[in-house]
Formats: C-alpha cells, structure tokens, sequence
C-alpha cells in the first residue's frame, strides 16, 4: 500500500496546536516521531465516524485502528515487521521501564485527562465562553447547536463521581414573600459551595501536578534523552491545559506559576516534533444526512476467521430466519384458501318489476272496458 494511506482521523487544530482534543494531539505527535512523511491528517467534527465513537482513529487500506492504544500498538508492529520510515520510540526502553510507562500512562488518562475535561467542560464560564463557541465554530448546520452541549453531557458523569463538575456561576433565585433576604442568604450560599468546590479542584489539581514534577525530576524527559510515548501523552495533555485562553483560568494560572518544568517539558517535545517533516493534509470529511443522527461504522479493526461456534450461530439464525419466513407464507395460502366469493344476481328483483307491470296492464284493461260501458 501506498504511504498515503496511512491518514489519522483528528478534531481540528486549535489555539497553535495540531488538534483541540489531548488524544488526538499525541496521536499526531506521536506519529510524527514514528512515522514522519508516512501519514496524512484528515479533521473531522463527526466523532460518530469512528468504529468505537471517538477521535482519533487511523485508517490504512480496509483496516480501522481506533484509539491512541490501538494506533501506538500499530506503529510498534509496523516497526517490528521492519516497514520502510517507521520507528518505535519506545524501543530503548527496559521491561521496568516498559512497565512503568504502561502505569503512568493509564494515570495520565484517567487524571490529567479528567483534568483537561475539567477545563473545558466541567467549569461552566470556560464551556459557554470558549469551548462551546469553538466546537460550534468548527460544525456546519444544525449540529452547531446541539453536538456541543451533547459532548459536554458525556462528560458529566465522569466528572461529577471524580468531584470535577463545578456548579454555574448563578444560582436560580426563589421565590416568596421574602425574597429579597432570601435571595441574599441564597448568593451567601452559592459563593461559598463555589468557593469550597473550586479549593477542592485546585487540591487534587495540586496533587497529580506534583506527581508529574517528581516523575520528571529536572530530567530532559522521563526516560532518558530522547521523548518516548508517555513524554508525548502527557505533553499533549500540559499543552492543552497550558495554551488556550480561558475566561476562568484559575487552574491554569496555577499550572504556569507552580509547574513550571510540566510546562517547558511539553514545550520541548513541541521542540522534537517539530523537526520531523511536515505531514499532508487529507481532504476532511463531508458532513451527510446520516452526521445528524447518532450513527457509528461498524467497521472492525482486523477482518478475522469465523470461530466454529461462530459459523453455527450464523447458521442457526438463518435457519431460523428462513423457518419464520415458511411459515408466514404457508399460513398466507392456508388464509387465502379459505376466502369465499359470494356473487348476488338481482332475479328477485326482475321478478317483482314483471310481476308490477303485469298488474299495471290488467288495470289498464278494466279501466278501458268500464269505459265502453
């Protein structure tokens, strides 16, 4: 196959990065350290084209590679079976070294991610004043108005169980005959469970930022002198709390002052990934009819031979599917067999029409014979 047929399906570049989505972002950077000239990039607003509902995902030929993991464990075959302008950035890495890196990555997921869709979906004022204007920027009509408060809702639950979902800025006013110190005591109370929840986000913001700093110790990157996978996914993740300009930037002041070396770490894989080729643009996706449902590809990642337990299902439910439809059409026949055509011919009726004119021409003839008379 050719080497353009390796595209990566991303959200859109934002803010000077190459995507506005963490996964995405280290997808690209990642690539570009594996397999830099051998990809193109093609954006899309329609995560529902992907197999698993998500961005990014990598397509090559017939095959269908959803997810980072998925795109990561790829590129490694890729190297392996030794393919012409691809690298595992990874291979200098020892067992341990290997095994931790598989542990810290799960930790920057499940953490930092939480607190990347904190930032952007999470904190009311940062939603309606740059994340929701962005994405709606981005979607043609009419999932502008909707797809971004339905992303947003995927969040939530995750966020709320985590303690990340923070409550709007206002707070309804109730109503009654004393409203006005009701209203008062209500604000009262307002600022100080906001106050209370934005501290308790700025202390488990402080908590994971600190692990991070440890981890990296001063070092250039985490394992050793060149960036390997987890430098990428967790710069993508700095970055993106790092550069966009939201309206509440509290965490991120806090990211900039006091984690300063999580800052100048990403921006150096920036560096690396920078010195790689430029990849191709692929022509982005068209939005159709079928974008403003919610509908997935059921595309698998590997065509794979039927299992035999596989083939007998198969087998069965066509066999059961070809007994339902016999059925229907014998009792079709058996149903049509016992309708009955009953034609009425009007004879009674002729009979009463010859009967009354028969009457009517003997009163005629009695009528003529009285008048002779």
């Amino acid at each position: 196959m050719s080497d353009a047929s390796y595209v990566l399906h991303v959200w859109p570049s934002q803010w000077g990065l190459q995507s506005l989505d963490p996964s995405c972002l280290a997808a690209i950077m990642y690539l570009q350290l594996s397999m830099a000239g051998k990809f193109q990039v093609a954006e899309s607003c329609d995560p529902d084209m992907s197999p698993n509902g998500h961005l990014p995902f990598l397509t090559h030929g017939y095959l269908v590679h959803a997810s980072l993991p998925s795109i990561v464990s790829f590129v490694t075959s890729l190297s392996k079976a030794r393919a012409s302008g691809v690298r595992n950035i990874d291979a200098s890495l020892s067992a341990s070294q290997r095994a931790q890196s598989t542990a810290w990555w799960s930790h920057v997921g499940a953490n930092l991610g939480d607190l990347v869709s904190h930032v952007f979906f999470g904190v009311d004022v940062n939603f309606w004043g740059l994340t929701r204007p962005t994405l709606a920027s981005l979607m043609p009509i009419p999932q502008r108005y909707y797809v971004p408060g339905r992303i947003r809702e995927s969040y939530r639950r995750r966020l709320e169980t985590s303690g990340l979902w923070c409550l709007p800025a206002t707070e309804q006013e109730h109503k009654s005959l004393f409203g006005k110190s009701e209203k008062k005591r209500d604000d009262h109370k307002g600022t100080f469970t906001r106050a209370f929840e934005r501290e308790k986000v700025m202390e488990k913001a402080r908590t994971i930022l600190d692990l991070y700093a440890r981890l990296l110790d001063g070092k250039e990157f985490l394992f050793g002198a060149h960036p390997t996978s987890l430098d990428v996914y967790l710069a993508a993740h700095i970055l993106l709390l790092a550069k966009p300009p939201f309206p509440g930037s509290v965490l991120q002041t806090l990211l900039l002052e006091k984690y300063s070396s999580l800052v100048d770490h990403a921006h150096r894989v920036e560096c690396e990934v920078a010195k790689a080729p430029p990849y191709g643009l692929a022509p982005p996706s068209k939005p159709s009819v079928l974008s403003l449902f919610t509908f997935r590809r059921s595309v698998s990642e590997e065509v794979k031979p039927p299992s035999p337990e596989d083939v007998r299902f198969r087998r069965m439910r066509w066999l059961w599917v070809a007994l339902a439809l016999g059925a229907a059409a014998f009792n079709i026949v058996q149903f049509s067999k016992s309708i009955v055509i009953v034609r009425v011919d009007d004879e009674d009726g002729d009979e009463d029409e010859d009967e009354d004119a028969e009457v009517a021409d003997t009163v005629e003839t009695l009528e003529e014979n009285e008048d002779e008379d």
